[in-house]
């Protein structure tokens, strides 16, 4: 297996991994939730295990209404509502006002709790006979309506086995879903703190790390301003986890409806075109801008409709929302598409958006009251949990970015090490040439000098300028030699050696018989002794020449009205 595929392999166990801890953590309740049917119109829990167990209601048919009435529980004790009706998810649209009543058989004497996943618009809740809480204020006209939502948790003791349920609520303002029955989780109250402290606990977890993930992206945009992604990827973040009311009524407790729907519909809209437009700049060439900016471009004017009234922008979300499953199903496919490049950043991506955009889908299908895929106990939202996972993918793609930059910067700064050495060499190499040359050179203008002394002085001063002339000649010729020989190691053809059998009597004398104007110029006599019978030698021409036309320089710089002499001998067995 190559190195590549191992790291796939690991990334997404590790992803599977992170996946799975989440899901158990969000599962991990300790209750077991269970259904019992209705029968004969009435809820019988008197065998129910509440001890492991939780009943949950969320079929709206298992309520009895009475739509255009506000009844108590007075009314019902005295006859006065007659028989309900059981109504669809449909019927409920037009309705702005509706009683409803929910009949349990329950063990009397112990303490219950009833947790109520997605709240109505306005609600006073009867239990019992009991008024146990009111949200807003349910009335038969709008100018009366005070309209409010909020999760909560209510608790009660029935004293007989019999308890109804019941629920007032009016819906002047939200143009979604009319007056629908809440969804009810009800068991001992003990198991619903239970479930509400985990609920609680997954939730600061949630926002946890999408805080930190947004401080700490923000940090990178202000280190390095060029950095849009990263502001753009915090936004995101920090929207994600205003979906979560608990931390908005934490923050604003006073907060009025108007104001806290509008702010939940903003931060639904920015938080879809702001996760797509930042897949657009972060994954360059993935999507096509004539798709991203006409989707971001409606999600900006679905921001300016939440100014007007609360029924006109909740009732067009439908059109969005469709919209945005199909955006969603076009980055997933693009994604897909782009896993033929091989890159672990592509991966990465998709895997993030494909977990991500299941969630928002989920969320989507769920709050339009079409399907459920996937819900977690005391979590309306379950985008912010993929959000998480996304931010793990994310910063994996970050991490593998950093150590693919620090690889780069590493191999730069082995190319520069590299690179300063030849320069060292380099420097070396013209100085070391700059000397070589500088014997042919002083040789050259020695020639050159007394050849014109000789010019005027008859046949023995032409036959010694003429000596002098051919002594210039063999110099120059040399040095084109070594110019040639530098040009080939420029061009990195090197200097390759060429040896050569010859006489080093000759050699030697030749050698040193071209320094002699050179010694003569300084008044110094040269003397060249060679004994006989030298044998050949092997040996480079030009850099013996060059050799001995350093050491004749060296031995004139040094020497006035003197002597210099040159000697060869030898003292063994020619091998």
């Amino acid at each position: 297996m190559t190195s590549k595929r191992r790291n796939i392999l690991a990334i997404l166990l590790f992803l599977l991994l992170v996946l799975v801890l989440w899901v158990w953590i969000s599962a991990a309740s300790g209750v077991r939730t269970a259904y019992v049917a209705k029968t004969d119109g009435v809820f019988d829990l008197r065998d129910f295990d509440f001890e492991t167990t939780v009943q949950k209601v969320d079929d709206i048919t298992s309520w009895e209404s009475w739509p255009w009435h506000l009844y108590t529980p007075e009314d019902f004790d005295v006859g006065i509502p007659g028989d309900g009706v059981v109504m669809g998810r449909d019927d409920f649209i037009e309705v702005q006002y509706v009683t409803h009543r929910l009949t349990l058989l329950l063990p009397p004497g112990e303490i219950y709790g009833i947790s109520m996943k997605t709240p109505v618009y306005s609600m006073r809740l009867f239990i019992g006979g009991e008024e146990i809480a009111v949200m807003g204020n349910p009335a038969t006209t709008r100018e009366d309506v005070v309209p409010a939502t909020r999760d909560r948790t209510y608790f009660f003791q029935p004293q007989t086995e019999r308890v109804d349920i019941i629920i007032q609520t009016s819906n002047f303002v939200h143009g979604k879903s009319g007056c629908r029955p809440p969804v009810i989780t009800l068991g001992y109250g003990e198991n619903i703190n239970t479930m509400d402290r985990r609920a609680t606990f997954l939730n600061a977890l949630i926002i946890g790390c999408l805080l930190t993930t947004c401080l700490y992206h923000l940090s990178l945009f202000l280190l390095n301003r060029r950095r849009g992604t990263a502001l753009l990827f915090s936004l995101c973040c920090l929207l994600l986890t205003l979906l979560d009311k608990r931390l908005t009524f934490a923050l604003f407790p006073d907060m009025s409806w108007y104001a806290e729907v509008r702010l939940e519909y903003l931060v639904h809209f920015l938080t879809f075109a702001g996760l797509t437009w930042f897949v657009y700049r972060q994954f360059r060439g993935l999507l096509h801008k004539q798709v991203v900016y006409p989707y971001c471009g409606l999600a900006l004017l679905y921001c300016i409709t939440v100014a007007f009234d609360t029924r006109f922008f909740t009732g067009i979300l439908a059109y969005f929302d469709y919209i945005s499953i199909a955006m969603i199903g076009y980055v997933v496919t693009r994604f897909a598409l782009s896993l033929r490049t091989g890159k672990l950043q592509n991966l990465l991506g998709f895997v993030g958006i494909l977990v991500l955009g299941l969630f928002g889908i989920n969320d989507i299908l769920d709050n339009r009251n079409l399907l459920l895929l996937f819900g977690f106990e005391g979590q309306l939202y379950t985008t912010p949990l993929g959000m998480v996972f996304f931010v793990f993918c994310y910063s994996l793609m970050i991490a593998i970015e950093y150590a693919e930059t620090q690889r780069r910067e590493e191999a730069l700064a082995e190319r520069n090490a590299m690179l300063d050495g030849l320069n060292r060499t380099k420097t070396e190499f013209l100085q070391d040439m700059s000397h070589e040359m500088k014997a042919p050179l002083t040789v050259i203008a020695a020639g050159i000098d007394a050849a014109d002394m000789q010019l005027g002085k008859g046949e023995a001063g032409q036959a010694k300028a003429k000596s002098a002339l051919g002594t210039v000649r063999e110099e120059t010729q040399r040095l084109g030699r070594m110019v040639k020989g530098m040009i080939s190691l420029a061009t990195m053809s090197g200097m390759s050696e060429n040896r050569k059998r010859v006489d080093f009597a000759v050699l030697l004398e030749r050698s040193a018989e071209a320094s002699r104007l050179m010694m003569e110029q300084k008044n110094n006599a040269l003397r060249v002794k060679i004994a006989p019978g030298l044998p050949d030698v092997f040996v480079e021409h030009d850099r013996f020449s060059q050799v001995m036309a350093n050491l004749l320089s060296n031995a004139a710089d040094h020497t006035r009205d003197g002597q210099v002499m040159v000697t060869a001998e030898h003292d063994g067995p020619v091998i």
